[in-house]
């Protein structure tokens, strides 16, 4: 199983980064890995998403159920794919009108041992760009 954790305060709203992260058609614009993200069906609690994530040429389509908790958490579940396991949190905390602790959570592991191998270290370094990548995504919105 492979994990990663990151926990940093970023110069926007808890509910402007909630927005951003259950914007997942807009992830290909800013999340170079990601070739392709739709919503399959979302309810006032839930979204089912499908991804595409792109390493190395070789493309890998996954979906997932995401559980909704607004302006606070997304908690995110492997529905189907190349993964035995998925599953990611997000989590924002509130500590102004313009400033939040983001943190952000993931553990995987791909189906196949060959593909494990192969392909956890991508995926891996994917994620470790996430908040980052999300930071900027912000930063951007923001300053317009």
């Amino acid at each position: 199983m492979h994990r990663f954790e990151e926990s940093r305060e970023i110069a926007c709203s808890a509910s402007a980064m909630y927005n951003l992260v259950i914007d997942i058609p807009a992830y290909p614009q800013f999340l170079p890995w990601v070739a392709d993200a739709r919503i399959l069906k979302q309810t006032t609690d839930t979204i089912t998403a499908e991804l595409v994530a792109e390493l190395a040429g070789i493309r890998y389509r996954f979906s997932t159920v995401d559980r909704l908790m607004p302006n606070q958490l997304v908690e995110i579940r492997l529905h189907e794919g190349p993964f035995k396991f998925l599953e990611s949190i997000w989590s924002f905390d509130a500590i102004d009108d313009g400033r939040c602790r983001v943190r952000f959570s993931i553990e995987f592991a791909f189906k196949n041992m060959m593909l494990d191998m192969v392909a956890s270290p991508l995926f891996a370094t994917a994620c470790r760009t996430m908040v980052t990548a999300f930071e900027r995504r912000a930063l951007e919105r923001t300053l317009g």
